[in-house]
Parts: C-alpha cells; structure tokens; sequence
C-alpha cells in the first residue's frame, strides 16, 4: 500500500506561470535535489486522488510528484499503510418521541 504524503516544495515560476520543482522536503525533513522535472498532466495517484503530476528524477530515480490546485497542497506516494479513517460513532436518539410536554 502506499499513503499520501504532504510535500514542500520549492520551484521556479516564470512569468507565463510555468511550474518547476528544484526541490522537495520530505516530511521528516529530508531535502532531496530534483534533478529534472517534465510535466505530465493530471493524473491519478497510487496513495489518493489526482493532481497535476511532474515526473521529477531524484537520486538517479523517477518519481511522480503531484499538485492539487484546489488546496494548493504537494504530495508523493509513501510507503506504508493509509492512516485509517476515524471510526464511526454509534447511532444515538437525539429526540425521545415518546416524550410529551406536561399539561399546565
């Protein structure tokens, strides 16, 4: 499995908007050099939903690196399980219908 993980990125942009990734910090800090980048487009993700995706080629390997400009948010693919959704709460009446008001 694998899980998202939430990226910083440091980029270049020219003036007509074109996005460049130069480098990425991985969440435990790590920095990583990106070599070369080319854009691929929107794609799905392994870990979740889609983004506009770069193939960048980091220490000799090419990883997809994803953007989502909804949340405006970077993310990759990490290794390990999702972290599991909160569990569901049980059903609880809110409202007795059986109560009535007393008679004054």
């Amino acid at each position: 499995m694998s899980r998202p993980v939430t990226v910083t990125v440091t980029l270049e942009m020219s003036a007509g908007g074109t996005r460049k990734p130069l480098e990425i910090i991985w969440e435990d800090g790590s920095v990583y050099e990106v070599v070369s980048s080319r854009y691929v487009g929107r794609r799905a993700a392994l870990s979740a939903g889609s983004g506009e995706c770069w193939i960048c080629l980091i220490n000799g390997q090419e990883v997809p690196l994803y953007y989502s400009p909804l949340n405006g948010r970077w993310w990759m693919d990490g290794k390990g399980d999702p972290e599991p959704a909160p569990a569901v709460e049980p059903y609880r009446r809110v409202k007795d219908r059986t109560y009535r008001p007393p008679h004054s």
